[in-house]
């Protein structure tokens, strides 16, 4: 009598059996199903009704396949239920709808195959879970797949061509790293030793540097609109370059939340009427003690060009008439 494997039921020769005829069963009830477990590809089509997967000892069958496809338009959720034992597949889910599709074995709650995407899972003969463990690789939450929040999570800089910063929260970088992907931070991130970035980097909160920092490549800082008024504050901390387009006649008042040191421009554009006029609050200090007069043409743009020396002290110069 004939007797088959556990797990994907290839048939074994018993003694004295098939005289004659080995040849034809070793090639339809072995090698054909080793094939089909090694490569095999099988389309399941979905719908609404859950599925149970074809499984044959000695003959061809759906559950023996390594790779399945799932098709068709979902109209309730579906759980497809494949044999309880050990086995390794690779799910593609090429379904539509708003609902899920489970790979399990009978009576077990199993796993959920993402839509759009291909997954390996592998089955222990009870169980169905994904072939890759991601906790074990510093990817941080299952639900967020990120890089998680603190340093030790950041990957060695000696793999992976994209590096990730946390993007949440405040970071410092201590070791030498080299980034050749792009970084992208809305965290602040300080650095304390030597940092290449060959790759683009964005960063929309402040980035310090505890030693020297060097750009090869174009660094670029947008302007940060201030709505015109009679009584305006900069507020250094959006940016480092600022417009104005004056519709009155104002008073630049305030200086708040400056970094020393830190330099840039406020471009100042007079509205279509033209002839407003900018006063300027004991925070901001012109060569002399003397404020310039702005250009009065409609449209004009002048250019107050500044660097922080304290806090509340801002060193300016002026570039007026702009064409």
């Amino acid at each position: 009598m004939a007797t088959f494997t556990s797990s994907i039921r290839l048939e074994k020769q018993d003694n004295g059996s098939n005289s004659g005829s080995w040849g034809t069963v070793l090639n339809a009830n072995v090698i054909d199903l080793v094939d089909s477990a090694i490569a095999g590809y099988t389309i399941v089509s979905c719908s609404s009704a859950d599925i149970t997967l074809s499984s044959s000892n000695g003959s061809a069958d759906q559950a023996r396949s390594a790779i399945l496809e799932l098709q068709g338009t979902l109209t309730s959720n579906v759980a497809i239920t494949i044999p309880a034992v050990s086995k390794i597949y690779f799910v593609k889910n090429s379904t539509s709808g708003s609902y899920s599709v489970t790979l399990k074995t009978s009576g077990n709650s199993g796993k959920a195959i993402t839509q759009g995407g291909t997954t390996g899972v592998i089955c222990n003969g009870v169980t169905v879970t994904d072939a890759v463990d991601t906790t074990g690789l510093g990817l941080g939450t299952a639900s967020t797949l990120n890089f998680g929040t603190a340093n030790a999570n950041l990957i060695p800089v000696s793999s992976a061509d994209i590096r990730y910063i946390p993007t949440s929260t405040s970071s410092t970088i201590s070791s030498n790293k080299v980034f050749s992907g792009t970084v992208i931070t809305s965290g602040t991130n300080t650095f304390t030793s030597t940092t290449t970035q060959s790759g683009k980097a964005v960063f929309t909160a402040e980035v310090s540097a505890a030693s020297s920092a060097t750009f090869s490549g174009a660094v670029g800082t947008p302007e940060v609109s201030i709505a015109s008024a009679t009584s305006m504050n900069v507020d250094f901390s959006n940016g480092n370059n600022f417009a104005i387009t004056l519709g009155t006649n104002a008073t630049l008042a305030g200086a708040v939340n400056g970094k020393v040191g830190q330099s840039g421009t406020i471009t100042i554009t007079q509205d279509g009427t033209g002839s407003r006029t900018l006063s300027y609050g004991a925070s901001y200090n012109f060569s002399g003690g003397t404020a310039p007069t702005l250009s009065t043409a409609a449209a004009a743009k002048d250019i107050i060009v500044y660097k922080v020396r304290e806090v509340s002290s801002i060193d300016c110069a002026s570039i007026l008439n702009l064409s």
